[in-house]
């Protein structure tokens, strides 16, 4: 009969099993301790130039030279305040187009030339023509006396037109179509809103500065337009930002 094979014992722990987990955190917290002594021997100058430059570039500070070269944008409490106060002119004149039941014809739009409020050309004219609708006397009304309420710098009336040409003996072409339209826009500001004409401007672009191509019907229909671009400085920025 084949003799049985002894089995050994398991090999007994030489430590407690705790052992293990007890060195990991000594281990760690040596090195710990060691990048605690490192930065208490950091240079105290290098620190705060490092410290002023890093809040500089979150404009807390005023930024000193960092390795980056990096410069610091700066805000002032007056730029806030203005911009809080375009802000919520804004919203206020998006306010009247949705009283007026006009938001799909009449938009307001920021852009670095000013705020733009935007009419497509049936809410004003008649095709072809220069001489305000009947209809449109209470929509300029609302939004004349809007802006005379924000007294702004500047407000510059630009009139536009499509592509087509028109060749009438009152408008000889788009040029003088579009100058005539504008120009009757701020007529009324002037004798109706009251609003001070040495705040207005009229513009004539013709067919030139479409923002849409005028290749199909509805493009040329946001073609003919007129823009209120109103201004906190003259004909400069905006106050509807």
């Amino acid at each position: 009969m084949p003799k049985k094979e002894s089995i050994k014992p398991p090999d007994m722990p030489t430590a407690p099993f705790f052992m293990g987990t007890y060195g990991d955190m000594v281990t760690l917290l040596f090195a710990l301790f060691v990048i605690l002594y490192s930065m208490s021997d950091m240079d105290p100058k290098l620190f705060e130039n490092a410290s002023k430059a890093m809040k500089g570039a979150f404009g807390i500070l005023p930024a000193q030279e960092s390795p980056m070269k990096s410069t610091a944008i700066k805000i002032t409490d007056t730029d806030v305040t203005r911009r809080m106060s375009e802000y919520e002119s804004m919203l206020d004149m998006e306010q009247v187009i949705k009283e007026l039941d006009m938001v799909d014809k009449i938009t307001v739009q920021q852009t670095e030339a000013g705020a733009i409020i935007r009419f497509t050309d049936e809410v004003l004219f008649r095709k072809g023509s220069a001489l305000l609708r009947p209809e449109a006397f209470d929509v300029l009304r609302a939004v004349g006396v809007k802006l005379q309420e924000k007294n702004p710098k500047s407000i510059e009336v630009e009139g536009h037109t499509d592509s087509t040409p028109i060749r009438s003996r009152q408008f000889p072409s788009n040029w003088e179509l579009s100058s005539a339209r504008a120009t009757s826009v701020v007529k009324f500001f002037i004798n109706i809103v009251e609003i001070d004409p040495s705040k207005l401007q009229a513009t004539g672009h013709g067919e030139y500065k479409p923002i849409a191509p005028n290749n199909n019907r509805i493009n040329m229909a946001k073609n003919r337009r007129v823009e209120i671009i109103v201004t906190d400085r003259s004909f400069k920025t905006n106050i509807l930002k």
